[in-house]
C-alpha cells in the first residue's frame, strides 16, 4: 500500500472517529437551565428562539426534517411547557410556535453552554495556523460532496427497491 492510500486511510479512521463521537453525544441527554433536553430537542428549540411565529413547515424545512416529525416535536415541546402554538388569525390552518418563559431561559441558557464548547474548541485550534485550517476546510468540504453523492445514490437505489 503506498504512502498516499495509508493516509487517506487514516483521515477517513479520524473522520469516522469525529462522527462516532457526535452521533454519541447528540444522543445524550443535556442538562440546559434545569431541564434535560436532547440535541434534537435544543435544535427545534433554538430554531423557535431565533425566528419568533416560526411554522411547523418553515422550521421543517431549516431542519431537513418531516411535517410529521417536527409535529412530534412539537407536541413534546409542549408538554414540557417550553413552547406553546398559537393558530394564525389569518390562516386557521397555521400554527406559530413561541418560546414560553421556561423555553427562553433554556434558550439563553444553551445559547451559554454553546459559546463555552465554541470558545473551548476555538482555542484547542490555537496551535495551527489559517493556511492549515483552511485545507481543513477544503478537504471537509470535498468529502461533504462526495458524502452528498452517496446519500443520493443510497437514496435512489432505495426508491428503485420500493
Amino acid at each position: 500500500m503506498d504512502n498516499r492510500y495509508g493516509l487517506y486511510a487514516e483521515l477517513i479512521d479520524s473522520f469516522d472517529e469525529g462522527c462516532d463521537l457526535c452521533s454519541r453525544y447528540d444522543s445524550m441527554p443535556h442538562q440546559y437551565g434545569g431541564e434535560i433536553l436532547y440535541q434534537s430537542e435544543m435544535h427545534f428549540l433554538q430554531a423557535v428562539g431565533d425566528t419568533p411565529n416560526i411554522t411547523i413547515t418553515v422550521i421543517s424545512q431549516q431542519l431537513g426534517k418531516t411535517k410529521s416529525a417536527c409535529s412530534q416535536m412539537v407536541r413534546k415541546l409542549i408538554k414540557k411547557d417550553l413552547i406553546v402554538q398559537e393558530r394564525n388569525q389569518n390562516n386557521n390552518r397555521e400554527y406559530y410556535l413561541n418560546l414560553t418563559p421556561k423555553g427562553v431561559d433554556i434558550y439563553y441558557a444553551h445559547e451559554e453552554f454553546d459559546k463555552k464548547c465554541l470558545a473551548r474548541t476555538y482555542e484547542s485550534l490555537a496551535d495551527f495556523s489559517d493556511e492549515e485550517l483552511l485545507t481543513y476546510i477544503s478537504i471537509q468540504k470535498h468529502l461533504n460532496g462526495v458524502f452528498a453523492k452517496d446519500v443520493e445514490e443510497h437514496d435512489v437505489l432505495n426508491s428503485r427497491a420500493v
